[in-house]
């Protein structure tokens, strides 16, 4: 629908009276649209009645949204240093206009704080260092005093071991010996207790035996005496081998235990050298890690603040031009648009839709927009973002009158973006659009005037259709999409050249133009 249709309707709304006045509209409005319009003029006994019709055609149907919006790019970026703390702004390269390349250096930051940070962080190392040498040094140091004594303390117990081992050998000897005396000596005390024995024998035969020369008693009685002094000395002998043997086993059990104590000896100096050793080990270990660990943090802590150097000069992130500065040198900033980059040559355009209006919007939905600044020509896009939720601070109040009471409420809006089937050297950044949703759309769809479709008591649709130019009846249609003028006819019995019968002045494309309110979705240029 156009500027001209438009003209010619209220040119029936405001001129009905005209007949001839009403006849041009009509002509015009049928030459536009693709519909027929007659009129029939029907004697009613004393009055005359004129009567507004149209025939049923097939024409293009478009049920559109209208919104305005802005011209926005499609590439915005918002530079912002992303250090951990806030620091004063040293230097802007930059200005409002600047075009600019990715990588192109935007401001630099004053870090001198963590400059002198870092070069302590760096001396902590180093002391760091020294002090983990020394450590490790003395740590060393006491594992090798360790290995030293242990192997002193196990070579003195090993000799001590060593020699209880030869006394032992020496006592069982010395135990041999003297057993080996005692039974020599046992075995000269029987000899001799038996010449002993003999003599006494031979004395008290001798003694008793009549006309024994006395000379031959007292030779024997000396033999017993001789025998009897040997027989006393075997037993002396006899009893001091036993002697000597009691001492050369107690020689032995001495020897036992001392080679006992030497064995435990030996072990318990081979144990504690053994733990000595590994402690001292552990304690190097436990050095080692603890000097890692303390080298790494310094170094996780110098990494640290070399990063946050690093952050000190702000880049550009993408080509184009800088359309707003936030800084200046020596202001501490930490917002994210310290400087805003867009793209002046791929634009699109956005719009805040309606609650109401959103579930309308949806993705690849055709757009077709206008600006002051490109004048009568239609650019065109596609919806490519859909917000899933309201624009923040974007509620709007409306104002609702009634006889009674002034009622108002807040409404959300949705961002709803439209990217650029093509460019327009015309467009600006910031300018306004006036965007029209295609919503739904039917080319060569049966269709009526909106106005003049009817609703039965039951909720069916119909419209009143003329037959043999005087009689009419009521037809029921079925209904599709519609724009601001014309319904989609989708079922029914009505055809292509049937006439219907306008609405009178309450209705038809008067009703039509009232309902679209002010703003009525439609620009007039």
């Amino acid at each position: 629908m156009n500027r001209t249709m438009i003209s010619e309707v209220l040119i029936m709304k405001f001129n009905k009276i005209a007949v001839s006045a009403m006849v041009i509209s009509a002509v015009a409005i049928t030459a536009i649209v693709g519909v027929t319009g007659m009129k029939a003029v029907k004697a009613k006994d004393t009055e005359e009645e004129l009567t507004t019709t149209v025939q049923v055609a097939k024409q293009d149907i478009e049920k559109t949204l209208s919104a305005t919006g802005t011209i926005i790019s499609a590439e915005q970026s918002t530079a912002f240093a992303t250090t951990s703390g806030s620091y004063p702004v040293a230097e802007v390269y930059v200005k409002v206009g600047d075009v600019v390349k990715k990588g192109d250096k935007l401001y630099k930051l004053d870090m001198i704080t963590m400059e002198d940070q870092l070069k302590f962080q760096n001396q902590a190392l180093s002391i760091q260092n020294q002090q983990n040498a020394l450590a490790a040094q003395s740590a060393a140091a006491a594992l090798q005093n360790a290995q030293d004594s242990g192997a002193v303390s196990v070579n003195d117990a090993n000799r001590s071991l060593a020699e209880a081992q030869q006394n032992q050998l020496v006592a069982n000897r010395n135990v041999k010996s003297a057993d080996d005396a005692l039974g020599d000596a046992r075995r000269a005390e029987d000899n001799a207790e038996k010449e002993y024995n003999n003599a006494k024998s031979e004395y008290e035969r001798l003694k008793n035996t009549d006309g024994t020369a006395q000379e031959d008693l007292d030779k024997a009685n000396e033999r017993v005496n001789q025998a009897k002094s040997s027989y006393d000395s075997a037993t002396s002998a006899r009893k001091s081998a036993e002697a000597t043997l009691s001492q050369a086993k107690d020689a032995v059990n001495s020897a036992n235990r001392s080679l006992d104590g030497a064995n435990q000896a030996a072990g318990k100096a081979q144990t504690d050298a053994n733990a000595n050793i590994i402690n001292q080990a552990q304690s190097v270990k436990s050095g080692e890690l603890s000097a890692k660990a303390s080298t790494l943090s310094n170094q996780q802590e110098i990494a640290k603040t070399k990063e946050e150097l690093r952050k000190a000069i702000v880049y550009a992130s993408q080509d184009g031009t800088v359309t707003n500065v936030n800084i200046k040198p020596g202001q501490s900033y930490s917002g994210t648009d310290a400087v805003v980059i867009d793209n002046v040559t791929n634009l699109k355009a956005t719009a805040d839709i309606d609650e109401a209006q959103i579930p309308n919007i949806a993705m690849g939905q055709k757009v077709r927009i206008k600006t002051d600044a490109t004048g009568d020509e239609i650019l065109t896009g596609t919806v490519t973002f859909v917000s899933p939720t309201a624009t923040k601070n974007s509620n709007k109040t409306t104002e609702n009158e009634s006889t009674t009471a002034s009622v108002s409420k807040s409404r959300a809006t949705y961002r709803v973006d439209v990217t650029l089937d093509g460019t327009n050297e015309a467009l600006r950044l910031g300018m306004t659009a006036k965007m029209t949703f295609v919503i739904a759309s039917k080319n060569g769809a049966l269709a009526v005037p909106s106005g003049d479709i009817k609703t039965d008591v039951d909720g069916s649709k119909y419209v009143l259709v003329q037959e043999n130019g005087e009689s009419s009846k009521n037809v029921k249609i079925e209904t599709g999409i519609s724009d601001d003028f014309f319904t989609e006819v989708t079922g029914g019995t009505l055809k292509e050249g049937d006439t219907i019968i306008e609405n009178s002045s309450e209705g038809g494309n008067d009703a039509v133009l009232e309902s679209m309110g002010a703003d009525g979705g439609i620009y007039l240029d």
